[in-house]
Protein backbone atom coordinates (compact mmCIF):
# COMPACT_ATOMS: atom_id res chain seq x y z
CA UNK A 1 0.00 0.00 0.00
CA UNK A 2 1.61 3.59 -0.88
CA UNK A 3 0.55 6.66 0.60
CA UNK A 4 2.62 8.66 -1.90
CA UNK A 5 2.83 8.79 -5.63
CA UNK A 6 5.36 10.49 -7.57
CA UNK A 7 5.02 11.56 -11.47
CA UNK A 8 7.97 11.84 -13.46
CA UNK A 9 8.65 13.32 -17.15
CA UNK A 10 11.17 14.89 -19.07
CA UNK A 11 11.71 17.48 -21.90
CA UNK A 12 14.57 17.72 -24.50
CA UNK A 13 15.75 14.17 -24.64
CA UNK A 14 16.19 14.40 -28.18
CA UNK A 15 17.40 18.10 -29.20
CA UNK A 16 20.64 19.10 -30.24
CA UNK A 17 21.04 21.93 -28.59
CA UNK A 18 19.96 23.17 -24.81
CA UNK A 19 19.12 20.77 -21.54
CA UNK A 20 17.69 17.78 -21.60
CA UNK A 21 15.35 18.62 -17.61
CA UNK A 22 13.43 16.48 -15.66
CA UNK A 23 10.76 17.10 -13.57
CA UNK A 24 9.05 15.37 -10.39
CA UNK A 25 6.16 15.91 -8.29
CA UNK A 26 4.97 13.93 -5.33
CA UNK A 27 1.83 14.05 -3.51
CA UNK A 28 0.96 12.40 -0.41
CA UNK A 29 -2.70 10.58 -0.37
CA UNK A 30 -5.18 10.69 2.18
CA UNK A 31 -5.06 7.25 2.45
CA UNK A 32 -2.75 4.12 0.74
CA UNK A 33 -3.55 2.95 -2.19
CA UNK A 34 -2.27 -0.69 -3.57
CA UNK A 35 -0.55 -0.52 -6.92
CA UNK A 36 -3.43 -1.59 -8.80
CA UNK A 37 -5.49 1.71 -7.38
CA UNK A 38 -2.77 3.66 -7.97
CA UNK A 39 -2.44 2.80 -11.82
CA UNK A 40 -6.25 3.65 -11.65
CA UNK A 41 -5.99 6.94 -9.69
CA UNK A 42 -7.64 9.94 -11.61
CA UNK A 43 -6.50 13.26 -9.37
CA UNK A 44 -8.20 15.25 -11.58
CA UNK A 45 -11.27 13.54 -11.00
CA UNK A 46 -10.73 13.44 -7.24
CA UNK A 47 -9.59 16.99 -6.38
CA UNK A 48 -13.68 17.47 -7.60
CA UNK A 49 -12.69 19.23 -11.04
CA UNK A 50 -10.96 22.09 -9.53
CA UNK A 51 -8.31 21.65 -11.75
CA UNK A 52 -8.88 21.20 -15.23
CA UNK A 53 -6.65 19.03 -17.44
CA UNK A 54 -7.37 21.73 -21.00
CA UNK A 55 -5.60 24.82 -21.28
CA UNK A 56 -9.27 26.63 -22.60
CA UNK A 57 -10.04 26.02 -19.24
CA UNK A 58 -7.11 28.48 -17.76
CA UNK A 59 -9.82 31.34 -17.20
CA UNK A 60 -12.21 29.67 -14.84
CA UNK A 61 -9.37 27.89 -12.85
CA UNK A 62 -5.89 26.65 -12.78
CA UNK A 63 -4.91 24.13 -15.40
CA UNK A 64 -2.53 20.80 -15.08
CA UNK A 65 -2.11 18.57 -18.79
CA UNK A 66 0.83 17.55 -20.74
CA UNK A 67 3.07 20.19 -21.04
CA UNK A 68 2.46 19.55 -25.12
CA UNK A 69 -0.75 20.77 -25.08
CA UNK A 70 -0.30 23.93 -23.12
CA UNK A 71 2.91 24.79 -24.40
CA UNK A 72 4.11 25.30 -28.11
CA UNK A 73 6.19 28.19 -29.83
CA UNK A 74 3.62 29.23 -31.70
CA UNK A 75 1.43 29.46 -28.27
CA UNK A 76 4.45 31.37 -25.74
CA UNK A 77 5.00 30.84 -22.90
CA UNK A 78 2.42 32.78 -20.51
CA UNK A 79 0.05 30.00 -19.99
CA UNK A 80 2.95 27.59 -19.09
CA UNK A 81 4.63 30.19 -17.09
CA UNK A 82 1.74 31.04 -15.31
CA UNK A 83 0.41 27.62 -14.53
CA UNK A 84 4.26 26.49 -12.88
CA UNK A 85 4.79 29.73 -10.68
CA UNK A 86 1.74 29.08 -9.53
CA UNK A 87 2.46 26.09 -8.53
CA UNK A 88 6.72 26.68 -7.14
CA UNK A 89 4.65 29.19 -5.16
CA UNK A 90 2.16 26.89 -3.62
CA UNK A 91 5.06 24.90 -2.97
CA UNK A 92 6.71 27.54 -0.88
CA UNK A 93 9.15 28.34 -3.82
CA UNK A 94 9.95 32.20 -4.26
CA UNK A 95 9.24 33.20 -7.47
CA UNK A 96 10.50 36.58 -7.79
CA UNK A 97 13.32 35.66 -10.01
CA UNK A 98 14.89 33.31 -12.63
CA UNK A 99 17.83 32.75 -10.00
CA UNK A 100 14.96 32.19 -7.06
CA UNK A 101 13.03 30.11 -9.44
CA UNK A 102 16.36 27.54 -10.43
CA UNK A 103 17.46 27.29 -6.23
CA UNK A 104 14.04 26.00 -5.70
CA UNK A 105 13.06 23.83 -8.44
CA UNK A 106 16.17 22.14 -9.20
CA UNK A 107 18.20 21.25 -5.52
CA UNK A 108 19.57 18.13 -7.78
CA UNK A 109 21.05 19.24 -10.15
CA UNK A 110 25.25 18.34 -10.46
CA UNK A 111 25.82 21.62 -12.20
CA UNK A 112 25.23 24.96 -11.53
CA UNK A 113 23.69 27.32 -14.98
CA UNK A 114 26.79 29.71 -14.81
CA UNK A 115 29.24 27.72 -15.54
CA UNK A 116 28.25 28.18 -19.14
CA UNK A 117 28.03 31.79 -19.93
CA UNK A 118 25.11 31.80 -22.29
CA UNK A 119 22.94 30.17 -19.28
CA UNK A 120 24.56 33.40 -17.09
CA UNK A 121 22.43 36.20 -17.02
CA UNK A 122 19.36 36.47 -15.47
CA UNK A 123 16.82 38.16 -17.80
CA UNK A 124 15.85 42.07 -17.02
CA UNK A 125 12.13 41.33 -16.18
CA UNK A 126 10.70 37.56 -14.79
CA UNK A 127 8.55 36.50 -15.31
CA UNK A 128 9.20 36.34 -18.81
CA UNK A 129 5.89 36.43 -20.30
CA UNK A 130 2.98 35.83 -17.56
CA UNK A 131 2.29 38.69 -14.81
CA UNK A 132 3.81 38.72 -12.20
CA UNK A 133 0.92 39.07 -9.82
CA UNK A 134 -1.19 36.16 -11.69
CA UNK A 135 0.68 33.11 -10.49
CA UNK A 136 0.42 33.69 -6.88
CA UNK A 137 -3.47 34.23 -7.02
CA UNK A 138 -4.21 30.83 -8.53
CA UNK A 139 -2.11 29.36 -5.64
CA UNK A 140 -5.40 30.27 -3.78
CA UNK A 141 -7.49 27.37 -5.94
CA UNK A 142 -5.02 24.97 -6.05
CA UNK A 143 -4.58 25.03 -2.09
CA UNK A 144 -8.43 24.83 -1.83
CA UNK A 145 -8.30 21.68 -4.11
CA UNK A 146 -5.63 20.25 -2.51
CA UNK A 147 -7.12 20.78 0.89
CA UNK A 148 -10.61 19.71 0.26
CA UNK A 149 -9.91 15.97 -1.07
CA UNK A 150 -6.93 15.83 1.52
CA UNK A 151 -3.98 15.90 -0.87
CA UNK A 152 -0.95 17.74 -0.37
CA UNK A 153 1.98 18.44 -2.01
CA UNK A 154 5.32 17.34 -0.54
CA UNK A 155 7.98 17.86 -3.47
CA UNK A 156 8.29 19.46 -6.62
CA UNK A 157 11.36 19.85 -8.79
CA UNK A 158 13.38 20.15 -11.81
CA UNK A 159 16.95 18.27 -13.04
CA UNK A 160 18.43 20.19 -15.57
CA UNK A 161 21.30 18.31 -17.33
CA UNK A 162 23.08 20.85 -19.08
CA UNK A 163 25.22 19.95 -22.50
CA UNK A 164 28.77 19.22 -20.68
CA UNK A 165 27.23 16.41 -18.15
CA UNK A 166 25.06 15.10 -21.11
CA UNK A 167 27.90 14.35 -23.21
CA UNK A 168 29.81 12.93 -20.54
CA UNK A 169 27.23 10.86 -19.70
CA UNK A 170 26.64 9.93 -23.07
CA UNK A 171 30.77 8.83 -23.21
CA UNK A 172 30.11 6.52 -20.17
CA UNK A 173 26.21 5.10 -21.06
CA UNK A 174 26.41 5.23 -25.19
CA UNK A 175 22.48 5.44 -25.01
CA UNK A 176 20.32 8.47 -24.12
CA UNK A 177 17.58 6.44 -22.51
CA UNK A 178 20.38 5.13 -20.27
CA UNK A 179 20.94 8.47 -19.64
CA UNK A 180 18.22 10.04 -19.10
CA UNK A 181 17.13 6.97 -16.09
CA UNK A 182 20.44 8.28 -14.25
CA UNK A 183 19.00 11.43 -13.75
CA UNK A 184 15.64 9.35 -12.84
CA UNK A 185 17.79 7.43 -10.71
CA UNK A 186 18.73 9.98 -8.74
CA UNK A 187 15.26 11.48 -7.79
CA UNK A 188 14.18 8.55 -6.76
CA UNK A 189 17.01 7.47 -4.41
CA UNK A 190 16.26 11.17 -2.70
CA UNK A 191 12.89 10.46 -2.58
CA UNK A 192 12.93 7.09 -1.55
CA UNK A 193 14.68 8.43 1.70
CA UNK A 194 11.92 11.01 2.75
CA UNK A 195 8.92 8.49 1.25
CA UNK A 196 9.95 5.10 2.42
CA UNK A 197 7.01 3.46 1.15
CA UNK A 198 5.80 4.75 -2.30
CA UNK A 199 4.24 4.90 -6.30
CA UNK A 200 6.01 6.30 -9.04
CA UNK A 201 4.43 7.00 -12.60
CA UNK A 202 6.70 7.71 -15.14
CA UNK A 203 6.49 8.58 -18.81
CA UNK A 204 8.04 6.16 -20.84
CA UNK A 205 10.20 7.04 -23.82
CA UNK A 206 11.21 5.21 -26.77
CA UNK A 207 10.42 1.76 -27.30
CA UNK A 208 11.85 0.37 -24.14
CA UNK A 209 9.50 -2.37 -22.37
CA UNK A 210 12.13 -3.86 -19.94
CA UNK A 211 13.44 -2.06 -16.85
CA UNK A 212 14.78 -4.64 -14.91
CA UNK A 213 18.44 -4.37 -15.72
CA UNK A 214 18.36 -0.46 -15.44
CA UNK A 215 16.40 -0.67 -12.08
CA UNK A 216 19.19 -2.89 -10.93
CA UNK A 217 21.58 -0.88 -11.67
CA UNK A 218 20.09 1.74 -10.29
CA UNK A 219 19.69 0.20 -7.36
CA UNK A 220 21.36 -2.85 -6.45
CA UNK A 221 20.16 -3.63 -2.95
CA UNK A 222 16.80 -4.01 -3.99
CA UNK A 223 15.04 -6.92 -4.76
CA UNK A 224 13.13 -6.34 -7.51
CA UNK A 225 9.36 -8.26 -8.87
CA UNK A 226 8.45 -7.82 -12.71
CA UNK A 227 4.47 -7.43 -12.61
CA UNK A 228 3.84 -6.29 -16.09
CA UNK A 229 5.89 -5.74 -18.93
CA UNK A 230 4.19 -4.74 -22.45
CA UNK A 231 4.73 -1.80 -25.21
CA UNK A 232 1.91 0.21 -23.24
CA UNK A 233 2.79 -0.15 -19.48
CA UNK A 234 5.82 -2.15 -17.50
CA UNK A 235 5.47 -2.41 -13.92
CA UNK A 236 7.77 -3.56 -10.93
CA UNK A 237 8.29 -3.64 -7.59
CA UNK A 238 11.62 -2.62 -5.75
CA UNK A 239 11.87 -3.85 -2.01
CA UNK A 240 14.90 -3.19 0.51
CA UNK A 241 13.86 -6.24 2.85
CA UNK A 242 17.43 -6.12 4.84
CA UNK A 243 16.45 -2.66 6.12
CA UNK A 244 14.29 -2.40 9.05
CA UNK A 245 11.56 -1.53 7.61
CA UNK A 246 11.68 -2.59 4.20
CA UNK A 247 11.52 0.44 1.90
CA UNK A 248 9.00 -0.42 -1.05
CA UNK A 249 8.98 1.14 -4.17
CA UNK A 250 6.10 0.87 -7.25
CA UNK A 251 7.22 1.79 -10.21
CA UNK A 252 5.34 1.81 -13.56
CA UNK A 253 6.48 3.16 -16.89
CA UNK A 254 3.42 4.02 -18.65
CA UNK A 255 3.26 5.22 -22.73
CA UNK A 256 1.33 9.16 -23.09
CA UNK A 257 1.52 8.64 -19.21
CA UNK A 258 1.69 12.70 -19.00
CA UNK A 259 -1.75 12.63 -20.18
CA UNK A 260 -2.81 10.13 -17.69
CA UNK A 261 -1.39 10.69 -15.19
CA UNK A 262 -1.68 14.70 -12.55
CA UNK A 263 1.54 14.10 -11.34
CA UNK A 264 3.25 12.96 -14.44
CA UNK A 265 1.53 16.18 -16.01
CA UNK A 266 2.62 18.12 -13.72
CA UNK A 267 5.87 17.11 -13.71
CA UNK A 268 6.33 17.50 -17.68
CA UNK A 269 4.77 21.24 -17.49
CA UNK A 270 7.74 21.81 -14.84
CA UNK A 271 10.36 19.88 -16.72
CA UNK A 272 9.16 21.90 -19.86
CA UNK A 273 9.33 25.33 -18.37
CA UNK A 274 12.81 25.06 -17.04
CA UNK A 275 14.03 24.05 -20.06
CA UNK A 276 12.27 26.84 -21.85
CA UNK A 277 13.77 29.03 -19.52
CA UNK A 278 17.31 27.92 -20.33
CA UNK A 279 16.55 28.14 -23.93
CA UNK A 280 15.20 32.19 -23.60
CA UNK A 281 18.66 32.37 -21.93
CA UNK A 282 20.48 31.11 -24.82
CA UNK A 283 18.87 32.95 -27.49
CA UNK A 284 19.27 36.10 -25.37
CA UNK A 285 23.04 35.37 -25.06
CA UNK A 286 23.61 34.79 -28.30
CA UNK A 287 21.62 37.38 -30.37
CA UNK A 288 23.57 40.09 -27.81
CA UNK A 289 26.71 38.99 -29.31
CA UNK A 290 24.98 38.50 -32.88
CA UNK A 291 22.31 40.71 -33.45
CA UNK A 292 19.80 40.06 -35.96
CA UNK A 293 20.57 36.28 -35.43
CA UNK A 294 17.62 33.95 -35.80
CA UNK A 295 16.89 32.14 -32.19
CA UNK A 296 16.47 28.51 -31.76
CA UNK A 297 14.59 25.93 -30.05
CA UNK A 298 17.32 23.59 -30.23
CA UNK A 299 15.74 20.74 -32.12
CA UNK A 300 17.34 19.30 -34.75
CA UNK A 301 16.79 20.37 -37.88
CA UNK A 302 17.06 24.02 -36.72
CA UNK A 303 19.44 23.55 -34.31
CA UNK A 304 21.99 22.81 -37.17
CA UNK A 305 20.84 25.99 -39.07
CA UNK A 306 22.02 27.84 -35.82
CA UNK A 307 25.13 26.58 -35.65
CA UNK A 308 25.38 27.04 -39.17
CA UNK A 309 24.42 30.32 -38.61
CA UNK A 310 26.76 30.87 -35.50
CA UNK A 311 30.39 29.47 -36.78
CA UNK A 312 32.14 32.88 -36.75
CA UNK A 313 31.00 33.91 -33.53
CA UNK A 314 31.95 30.28 -32.01
CA UNK A 315 35.19 30.80 -33.09
CA UNK A 316 36.04 34.25 -32.55
CA UNK A 317 34.59 33.52 -28.58
CA UNK A 318 36.64 30.46 -28.18
CA UNK A 319 33.15 28.31 -27.46
CA UNK A 320 33.72 24.25 -26.20
CA UNK A 321 31.81 22.36 -28.89
CA UNK A 322 31.50 19.43 -26.34
CA UNK A 323 29.97 22.12 -23.82
CA UNK A 324 27.52 24.07 -26.18
CA UNK A 325 26.46 20.79 -28.91
CA UNK A 326 24.87 17.56 -27.50
CA UNK A 327 26.67 14.91 -28.93
CA UNK A 328 23.31 12.62 -30.31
Amino acid sequence: MFKAIVGIDEAGLGPLLGPMTVGYSAFELPQPLSADAVMNLDLWKNLGGAIARKPGKRRAKPVVCDSKVIYSPGKGLKALEEEVLAWAHHAGIDTSSLDEVIAGLCPLAREKRHVYPWYEKSPAGFPLECEAALAPLRVKPIASALRGAGVALRTLGVVPVFEGEFNRTLRQTDNKSKAEFEVIGRILANLWVKHRHFAVICDRQGGRAHYRHVLHEQFAEADITIFTESPKVSTYELCVSSEPDQPRMFIAFVEKGDGKHFPVALASMCAKYVRELMMDRLNDWFVGHQPGLKPTAGYYGDGRRFLDDTVELRKRLAIDDSLFIRSK
